[in-house]
């Protein structure tokens, strides 16, 4: 195995906590428009199913910002359930909740650690107005920089926002750890475009998909990578 010379980091999920702010979105959502009767779990998986199926399928000239996928993924969602409502609402009732988001509780101490022999970056999914952002910046977190789906015009597991990546630390893929909670984005990804990878499976555990290359390394917390790094 090549020497690790830089780290990669998801932002939701892997260093921001995102508790359970969709799965209140969706309750939200299905009271506001008299639901009643519509199972939030099930109307939850569908949303994400059919928001992945969305920002999977497109190309870099069909780009189009998270946001907006939200928007369209849960207009879609509420035709399939027969809602009738305003789905920018709901995503702005979702999106609202991420001003109360924090760090895990781990992260700084984690990344400042790390920091001392590591450069790092953020390679997120996400808008580049996303409110996470605020919030890493009021931190103050050791990072390099941050690479947005919509600064690259792609999106995790594609290889062009791994590239543009990797532009910033200048190493080769395997000598970068990609660390994340996505299987797909992350795992997938990260494979793809030839880097190690560390998954972050936090409890409780989940196993790993059919079609999802084994990571390098299997974490639960971020605390795990003193002991894999040297």
């Amino acid at each position: 195995m090549s020497k690790i010379k830089g780290l990669s980091f998801d932002m939701y999920r892997t260093l921001i906590d995102t508790k359970d702010f969709h799965e209140q979105a969706v309750e939200e959502i299905l009271k506001l428009n008299g639901a009643h009767s519509i199972d939030p779990q099930i109307f939850h998986s569908r949303w994400d199913e059919i928001y992945d199926e969305i920002y999977l399928a497109l190309g870099e000239s069909e780009f189009m910002r998270l946001y907006d996928v939200s928007i369209e993924s849960l207009r879609q969602t509420m035709k399939e359930f027969g809602i009738d409502g305003d789905p920018k609402a709901g995503t702005d009732l979702w999106i609202i909740k991420y001003e109360k988001a924090d760090l895990y509780p781990e992260v700084e101490e984690v990344l400042e650690i790390l920091s001392e022999k590591y450069p790092i970056i953020i390679t997120s999914n996400v808008d580049n107005d996303d409110k996470g952002f605020a919030m890493l910046r009021a931190k103050n977190l050791p990072v390099c920089a941050i690479v947005t789906s919509e600064s690259s015009r792609s999106y995790k597991p594609d290889e062009k926002i791994f590239e543009d990546a990797l532009s910033i630390l200048k190493f080769q893929p395997e000598e970068i750890l990609h660390i994340g909670d996505s299987q797909t984005a992350d795992v997938l990804g990260g494979k793809r475009f030839r880097m190690l990878t560390a998954w972050l499976n936090r409890p409780p555990s989940k196993k790993l998909k059919a079609g999802i290359p084994i990571p390098d390394y299997e974490i639960q917390s971020l605390r795990d990578l003193l002991g894999i790094l040297p």
